[in-house]
């Protein structure tokens, strides 16, 4: 019988963070393929999924792919986060033409945040018959409907294809209302086993005593991310998230169905390793009230980890959080300057230092992210950043080089002041081609220089060092040296030019 959807999860971690990826990089499980696929077998359809991160590419898995007779393939271009979509478009465009050139009568559709945002864009440069924008589900329904004889083109909503005329949309994409009934849950059986999954290094950074791998893969594995909620209600101009659901918002399971899901993961799977990649996940006080009751009967040893804001912390959920398992939070710090902050509409009604303080009181640790090369940044401003960041001495950091992501207003922005990059593998925040946006008072090469500079100052930081040893033990400094051994080569600063 033939299959009705093949999925495909499309990447190359070599490519996108050079060679970090070897040890250091999280293996993140398609999370989109994973629900849609689940959601419309329901249906009745026939799926399968298939994750370039684990099995890889090449003729013959092509072949055994196609022996499969898909009636539809859907490549889903997504990534750790919504940003990370566009550094995926490179690996992209290869997989479309091998596919194409060896069953050019098979329908193939491109979803996910990039063609999402850039669907004329997208249907123009790549060897796809379809764009799906938005969140997919009842485009492909429909799309399946159609290869049935059942409804035409302008029947399904949020789809984008090739005419005579030009690329031609049919109405928007309708939006998933009750997220329990139609996105019921994840296809995990679907997937490579969990144990090919591995979370971030910090994650597990308190288990790296326990471990007997130089890589420290027995305690990152197995490691699955999933939602409890979707899309986010502020609206940050560096921020794309919103190109999948339309407009400020948020939409939730229960929390009665997330701890069903994470039954099935501890029983079933062996996962202890979580990621919840809500945009917030601590944004409603009863639903994290909730989240930490069943969590409390059930009595897991769990190791999650959870996207908040500074302002959005309930202090006395805290010590609950850490006994169910939330052992890392990642708030969005951005910038130690309130104006640069505020230029971009990241407003935060609470002082952050004292934030910090209050979640590493709980027990709970902390991965603080920051961005240099916001549109009013100068070399004070980031440095203004970068003491914040080695006075708050988070237990890890993220460093991020602003850009200019395709749905986003600093995309906008950019093209209208002509300042996007001319190639895709410039998103990428660890590539060889990597090319932030220039701000009002510094070039791009500037920007990444003092991004790449502070990465290497905050991680060799004596007080930094002396609180991870004290917190996690030798095997983590070490583990730690070796990252920022590393080289991350970049064109733009070894040049001058992108």
């Amino acid at each position: 019988m033939p299959l009705d959807i093949l999925f495909i999860n499309p990447g190359n971690q070599k490519a996108i963070y050079q060679d970090l990826a070897r040890e250091f990089t999280a293996v993140d499980p398609p999370v989109w393929a994973s629900l849609l696929a689940e959601s419309i077998r329901r249906k009745g359809r026939s799926v399968q999924i298939h994750d370039m991160n684990i099995d890889g590419w090449d003729d013959a898995i092509r072949d055994r792919l196609l022996a499969e007779k898909p009636r539809l393939i859907a490549v889903l271009v997504y990534g750790h986060h919504p940003s990370a979509s566009t550094q995926t478009m490179p690996v992209v465009r290869p997989l479309l033409l091998d596919l194409k050139a060896a069953a050019p009568d098979i329908p193939v559709a491109l979803g996910g945040t990039h063609p999402s945002a850039l669907p004329e864009q997208t249907l123009a440069e790549e060897a796809a018959d379809y764009i799906v924008e938005g969140e997919g589900l009842y485009t492909l329904l429909g799309l399946m409907d159609h290869l049935d004889g059942q409804d035409d083109f302008e029947s399904i909503p949020g789809l984008w294809r090739r005419t005579p005329a030009g690329a031609a949309r049919t109405a928007p994409p309708k939006p998933i209302e009750n997220l329990d009934v139609e996105l019921p849950g994840y296809a995990w059986d679907l997937l490579p086993p969990l144990q090919n999954y591995r979370a971030h290094n910090w994650q597990c950074f308190q288990y790296f005593e326990q471990s007997r791998t130089p890589d420290f893969t027995d305690v990152r594995s197995p490691y699955v991310s999933l939602y409890t909620s979707l899309n986010c209600p502020h609206d940050c101009d560096y921020c794309c998230i919103h190109t999948i659901f339309g407009k400020p918002g948020i939409k939730t399971w229960s929390m009665e169905t997330v701890a069903g899901w994470i039954d099935t993961l501890v029983k079933v799977h062996g996962v202890r390793n979580i990621r919840f990649a809500d945009e917030l996940f601590m944004l409603s006080r009863a639903r994290v009230t909730r989240f930490c009751e069943l969590l409390e009967q059930r009595g897991y040893d769990l190791n999650i980890w959870v996207y908040v804001r500074i302002d959005g912390i309930f202090d006395d959920l805290l010590p609950r959080l850490k006994q169910v398992g939330v052992n890392w939070v990642c708030p969005g710090i951005e910038s130690g300057n309130a104006e640069v902050r505020a230029d971009v509409h990241k407003n935060l009604r609470r002082d952050v230092v004292s934030t910090i303080r209050a979640i590493q009181d709980a027990g709970i640790h902390i991965i603080g992210n920051y961005m240099f090369g916001l549109p009013h940044d100068t070399l004070e401003t980031m440095q203004q950043t970068l003491d914040l960041a080695l006075e708050l001495n988070c237990e890890f950091a993220n460093f991020y080089a602003v850009m200019a992501y395709p749905g986003s207003d600093l995309y906008r922005r950019a093209r209208a002041a002509g300042l996007v990059p001319d190639r895709w593998e410039a998103f990428s925040q660890h590539g060889y081609w990597t090319q932030p946006l220039p701000t009002d008072h510094l070039s791009a090469a500037q920007v990444q220089a003092f991004r790449d500079d502070a990465f290497q100052i905050y991680f060799k930081n004596p007080a930094y060092r002396d609180r991870i040893r004290k917190l996690f033990g030798q095997k983590t400094c070490e583990h730690l040296d070796k990252m920022v051994s590393i080289p991350i080569k970049r064109r733009l600063t070894e040049t001058g030019t992108p």
